[in-house]
């Protein structure tokens, strides 16, 4: 498996491009669009038929309309909470970040627990409310997508419309049960492990 990481969007938002030997991947968080991936998509010739997403804020969905267009037939997953972000511009701030009105859909919807198969790789997905109503980790691995639920030292923000201090406490608690050697691939700022944030994050003890 390959995980290429790229900032797009106007605060950067670390997306990632996610493939394997079979040359099937899939996109995480696409905050704008960037030719940069687009070129190593048809470079490698990959076939990517999934954009998945850990939330709806606006700097993490600024990129899908372009990217469906050069992308002809990827569909986007999120989590069934998160409908109302993606849709409504009042709580996935797209005003504010992007400057611009943003209105999305996925084309489908996963519950806690859900599994899928892309290529080889088998994914999982962890509802871990808290930063948004439907916000989710994507497991795949030994490696955990995990948004802006937990940073390196740090949690998302809960100040948002639908955020909830209490929710991502517990969301960051389900998280560091996963193994010791899981590699954290937050939605911004630098890779951590569950065992590093077990010892280090602030927040473990709240």
């Amino acid at each position: 498996m390959e995980i290429k990481h790229y900032e797009t969007g106007p605060i950067f938002v670390n997306t990632y491009l996610v493939y394997d030997e079979t040359n099937e991947g899939f996109i995480v968080d696409p905050g704008g669009f960037s030719e940069e991936l687009a070129d190593c998509i048809r470079e490698q010739g990959l076939h990517i038929g999934w954009i998945l997403l850990t939330h709806g804020h606006g700097d993490h969905i600024g990129g899908i309309e372009e990217f469906r267009q050069v992308l002809p037939g990827v569909q986007v997953l999120a989590h069934e909470d998160e409908k109302k972000v993606l849709e409504d511009p009042a709580f996935n701030s797209s005003r504010s970040i992007n400057r611009r009105t943003i209105t999305e859909h996925a084309d489908k919807y996963v519950k806690d627990g859900d599994e899928m198969t892309i290529g080889n790789m088998k994914i999982k997905f962890y509802h871990t409310p808290g930063h948004t109503p439907g916000g989710q980790v994507i497991l795949v691995d030994k490696y955990c997508f995990c948004g802006d639920t937990v940073f390196r030292g740090s949690i998302g923000r809960t100040d948002f419309p639908g955020g909830d201090y209490d929710a991502i406490i517990r969301s960051l608690h389900r998280i560091l049960e996963l193994p010791g050697d899981t590699v954290l691939l937050p939605g911004h700022m630098g890779t951590s492990t569950v065992q590093t944030e077990k010892e280090t994050n602030p927040f473990v003890n709240r």
